[in-house]
């Protein structure tokens, strides 16, 4: 069987890795062997590898391909809320049509000045438009920014990650505080 990881260590001395199975927090490879084909120098942390587990076995494992992560189709979904020179309001302040399959992996928000804001995301198809907070894709981990001018989040606790071709993102701002204008951005792996 075939398994896309991420890796995480390489010896290039023992030309062993250390893999974590895309799509799993908990499986993790330890010391599997690379392919003598795979040159040290592509063997970068963070690239994604191809790992071949004979019989499901992962004493057997051992990577068979190796490339960046960025040649997979990552992308940026951004989405800009001005409160024309002041706070910010709560409230929906607009949607996104997504042209493709991905998977979000992280959301970074940067603000024009410290201060605090939380925007929930909301995702449905199409047919279903408008979403409403029901369509939460954010769980109980909005994107936050608290007392500062920037946030970053690749750890997502409890969000749904995947989006269909043409489904829909609604930007709702729960609260707000000081500032006037907030970029997001979705980093996506495109399916």
């Amino acid at each position: 069987m075939l398994e896309l990881g991420i890796l995480k260590t390489f010896d290039s001395q023992t030309h062993k890795a250390g893999v974590q199975l895309v799509g799993s927090l908990t499986t993790y490879l330890d010391d599997i062997s690379v392919s003598v084909s795979i040159p040290s120098s592509a063997m970068v942390v963070g690239n994604y590898v191809l790992v071949a587990i004979p019989g499901g076995n992962p004493r057997d494992a051992c990577v068979v391909a190796s490339w960046p992560q960025g040649s997979s189709g990552t992308a940026s979904l951004t989405f800009v809320i001005d409160g024309g020179g002041s706070a910010i309001t709560t409230g929906q302040k607009g949607h996104l049509e997504i042209p493709f399959a991905c998977t979000i992996k992280q959301v970074t928000m940067l603000a024009d000045q410290s201060g605090s804001i939380v925007v929930d995301i909301w995702k449905d198809t199409y047919a279903n438009f408008p979403p409403t907070d029901a369509d939460s894709i954010t769980a109980s981990a909005p994107p936050t920014i608290s007392s500062a001018q920037k946030s970053q989040d690749s750890t997502l606790t409890g969000w749904t990650k995947s989006i269909s071709s043409g489904d829909i993102l609604a930007f709702n701002v729960d609260s707000c505080s000081t500032i006037t204008r907030v970029t997001i951005s979705l980093k996506v792996e495109r399916s």
